[in-house]
């Protein structure tokens, strides 16, 4: 008797394990699609011309993805979750995703008060060179309309939905926030950066999970990249100055930094408390819906 409750454990151990190796490989192949046809036009086309290509892609992607071609699919349906919001949702998902940009940017700026900031890891590209300003605001923009679908709808949606569904939303999210911060480990800044990552997709899979919809991430995600990408890593915006704490004393710019972390992670619990009272009052309003994103 003892040994077969040992083996229906290690079973049970086993399919679980299974389970996250499945949903990490859905997640990669899901993001990879578009981050890799992204690379590509960029390598075979002029700027501007790939940005217009990518766009393209984007929409047959969310198609594709989202279950809503010709031959739709239940299982890529209920991993994308839903696409359509009450007016309600929509305010507090969007000042979600707004509390979303400032927490994290403001725990990159007080992280950088804490310790030197790397510069040379945070270096234009070479290859974008010869691009002019407006050409680097357009990459800008789609690169991170890239990253926020892509990303959101491979770890949010095809790998952070399954594992809800088998473990429960905390540990989905952590194990997808396992999975996201292991994809960007070819990054130069992942270290430095682990902290407010790991925030990241943490708050992103909260947002995921409250709203029962990938939208409010990707809109967020997309956001804060393109500030990233004009802040700290093109320059767009002038470069970082500060000094750490240790080396300037404390004062009100980290102050003010910290201070903005704090609030903005408060009114973002709050917030997302609400979207997720709203969504759940809707799929009530809506059975059919609520059977497709639980099945």
């Amino acid at each position: 008797m003892a040994s077969r409750l040992s083996d229906d454990r290690g079973s049970g151990a086993f399919s679980g394990i299974l389970a996250v190796v499945r949903a990490l490989i859905a997640a990669v192949l899901v993001t990879e699609a578009g981050l890799l046809t992204w690379v590509g036009l960029i390598i075979l086309l002029p700027p501007i011309l790939a940005c217009v290509a990518m766009l393209g892609v984007l929409v047959v992607y969310w198609f594709v993805f989202s279950g809503r071609l010709p031959w739709p699919g239940d299982t890529r349906r209920r991993n994308f979750r839903r696409t359509s919001l009450a007016g309600v949702e929509w305010f507090w998902g969007l000042a979600a995703a707004a509390l979303f940009v400032v927490g994290v940017e403001a725990s990159i700026f007080t992280l950088f008060r804490l310790i030197p900031f790397p510069a040379e890891q945070f270096a234009p590209p070479a290859a974008l060179g010869q691009a002019t300003t407006t050409q680097l605001w357009v990459l800008a923009v789609i690169a991170s309309l890239v990253a926020g679908v892509c990303e959101e709808t491979g770890f949010r949606g095809y790998m952070q939905r399954p594992l809800e569904l088998r473990f429960g939303p905390a540990w989905a999210i952590a194990l997808t926030t396992a999975g996201f911060a292991a994809l960007h480990l070819n990054q130069a800044w992942v270290l430095t950066l682990l902290v407010p990552l790991l925030l990241a997709s943490v708050m992103l899979g909260a947002l995921a999970y409250a709203a029962q919809s990938l939208i409010p991430g990707i809109i967020a995600h997309a956001v804060m990249d393109v500030f990233n990408f004009a802040y700290w890593w093109w320059h767009l915006w002038g470069h970082y100055d500060s000094r750490p704490i240790t080396e300037s004393g404390l004062d009100g710019k980290f102050l003010l930094a910290a201070g903005t972390l704090l609030i903005s992670l408060t009114l973002f619990v709050l917030t997302v408390r609400k979207l997720a009272a709203s969504a759940r009052a809707d799929t009530m309003q809506k059975p059919s819906e609520a059977i497709r994103t639980s099945a």
